[in-house]
């Protein structure tokens, strides 16, 4: 980990460096003083045997140049240095000491036997078992008449050579010591100096990938390491601003998200969920369902691969249902910068409303149709009949344009209900909205039906109290609603039962309730009441003379007096509706 840090490996390419320059500069300079010190006591021992044959002179015969020598080396006195006086065959002829007798056969004495030159001096060791000291030598041939009789070989000790160059050395290796404990010390400074900005960037770097913008560096300098700093500076502030709109158009969008009606579901390119909103979990139930094939592979008849190459021509929709609700599955591919595909985006409609509003609209054609075509074919056939000549009998005449006259009356009552459904869809329903006495109104409506219920033996009770509440309203339109829960009441109760209306102060509401001992509704036919020609007792409510409008009427008029109705019945128990109108004391 330390040699790993920046500052060990600067601190170690500084000493290496330091190290490699200072091997290089000790060992030329070893090389330079032995070649410069061997070069000496080269020169040295050419000069002794160059004054030595100044000394000796011209040679007439080979036998007077050779005792000539013998006489020379005979009288030599040089304790540290040796003269040999060779043959042509490199043996010793004569030594100034006394000594080995081998030949000597060396490079350089074979050069001068040759009467050549040779720029490398002789190195050769004593041969005395005694004697082990290293020799420098040099050999220089002797001539009488341009031929080489002899050759003088002297040799000189090396030792003090090599002693001074251990020295040299200890002094240089000491030195480079020297030069590494500098080096190690100046090479910590340096880095120091050069990583300080960098460690304290590092930091910075670090506390910003934990979330920490917010602190600059103190810049500490004008050279690149404190430009890099005041950049670094400058990309953190920017950095800043950009985490902050970011994470502001996430907040955004997961607000977005979280409060959609429509569910969100994201998948990646192998078909994993990566996302989805709180309003998909209402919507489907997504349970531990974490893929495309898990959510929609029972629904879908294809896999997520073939959806991703299809959904590349654009916006691929899907229409299913799960368990009671219809949705409306609309795919579309996510994509990256380059415009590859990421994955896909998912998006859920519940479409129920809509489905049940087209089969409510389908119903409504057909129910219109066949109430209409009823009665059509009534008057048609009876009309036929009479002008087929049951017009001449006057009582078959008279009973067939009762029954044409009675079919007309059902006709003009659907159209008119059907006119009136369609001003109050579409708002064209004029309301004079006045202050109203709702008590007044109920008692006329209760007075209109008091002949009926007699007839059929029921007993009609109204619960009357002082209080006259006043709303704002149509009294006519009101007066409609209330006569058609009445009469319904009237209608489907049995010779006997018994109808009450209360009149009530409810919270913000005053309450009309009417409440008969009928026949009663399923529970299964509790919600579709207020639809268009949904009739409970179909046969029943047709011998009756109903439409099957009417309580869609009066849904739409209390919807539009800011009211509404609510129902509650039991079967061989009786019904009870509760009209709510809006009502200050």
């Amino acid at each position: 980990m330390i040699m790993k840090s920046l500052k060990w490996r600067m601190v170690t390419i500084y000493v290496l460096l330091v190290l490699i320059v200072m091997i290089a500069c000790g060992t030329m300079i070893v090389m330079r003083i032995s070649n410069n010190a061997y070069k000496e006591i080269e020169t040295g021992l050419k000069k002794s045997i160059s004054t030595s044959m100044e000394a000796i002179g011209e040679n007439s015969t080979k036998e007077e140049a050779i005792r000539k020598w013998e006489d020379a080396i005979g009288g030599y006195r040089d304790s540290e240095r040796k003269l040999y006086l060779l043959d042509t065959d490199g043996k010793v002829i004569f030594a100034d000491k006394q000594g080995n007798k081998d030949a000597y056969l060396t490079p350089m004495v074979m050069a001068a036997i040759q009467d050549t030159s040779i720029q490398k001096f002789d190195k050769v060791y004593g041969r005395n078992k005694d004697d082990k000291k290293e020799y420098i030598g040099y050999a220089s041939p002797i001539k009488v008449e341009n031929e080489v009789v002899a050759v003088i070989y002297i040799l000189a000790p090396s030792e003090q050579v090599k002693i001074n160059l251990y020295s040299t050395v200890r002094i240089i290796l000491l030195a480079i010591l020297f030069a590494i404990v500098l080096s190690i010390v100046f090479g910590f400074m340096f880095s120091n100096f050069l990583t300080k900005p960098i460690i304290a960037l590092s930091n910075k770097a670090r506390d910003m990938s934990e979330g920490d913008l917010d602190n600059p560096i103190e810049v500490l300098s004008t050279d690149e390491i404190g430009e890099l700093t005041k950049n670094f500076n400058i990309m953190a502030t920017e950095l800043n601003h950009n985490l902050t709109e970011i994470s502001s158009e996430k907040n955004k969008l997961e607000t977005v998200f979280a409060h959609m009606t429509d569910g969100i579901l994201v998948f990646d390119t192998n078909g994993l969920l990566i996302h989805s909103n709180p309003a998909t979990r209402k919507l489907i139930g997504l349970a531990d369902k974490n893929s495309f094939i898990e959510i929609f592979g029972q629904y879908l008849d294809t896999t997520y691969e073939r959806l991703l190459m299809n959904i590349k021509g654009g916006i691929r929709q899907h229409i299913i249902r799960i368990k009671e609700k219809y949705v409306n599955l609309c795919f579309a591919p996510y994509l990256d910068q380059n415009k590859n595909i990421m994955g896909s985006i998912c998006v859920i409609q519940d479409i129920t409303k809509h489905k049940k509003l087209e089969e409510m609209q389908k119903e409504f054609v057909a129910n219109v149709s066949h109430e209409l075509r009823t009665p059509l074919t009534t008057i048609k056939s009876y009309a036929e009949t009479l002008l087929n000549g049951a017009v001449d009998d006057r009582q078959i005449a008279l009973d067939f344009l009762n029954v044409i006259n009675y079919e007309s009356d059902r006709m003009t009552a659907l159209v008119q209900d059907l006119l009136e459904l369609s001003r109050l869809d579409n708002k064209q329903t004029k309301f004079s909205m006045q202050c109203i006495n709702l008590s007044h109104i109920v008692e006329s409506s209760i007075s209109k039906f008091q002949i009926h219920a007699k007839k059929k033996q029921q007993e009609m009770v109204y619960n009357k109290t002082d209080n006259d509440y006043k709303i704002i309203g149509d009294a006519n339109r009101i007066e409609q609603v209330i006569k058609n829960i009445i009469s319904n009441a009237v209608k489907y109760s049995n010779e006997g039962d018994s109808i009450t209306i209360n009149v009530y102060e409810e919270s913000s509401y005053v309450v009309v309730m009417i409440e008969d001992t009928g026949m009663g509704i399923p529970n299964e036919d509790l919600t579709r009441i207020f639809d268009r020609f949904y009739r409970v007792d179909k046969a029943r409510s047709r011998a009756m003379g109903g439409t099957g409008l009417g309580l869609a009427i009066a849904k739409e008029i209390m919807d539009c007096h800011g009211g509404h109705i609510n129902v509650t019945s039991e079967v061989g128990v009786g019904t009870c509706f509760y009209l709510y109108f809006p009502y200050e004391a």
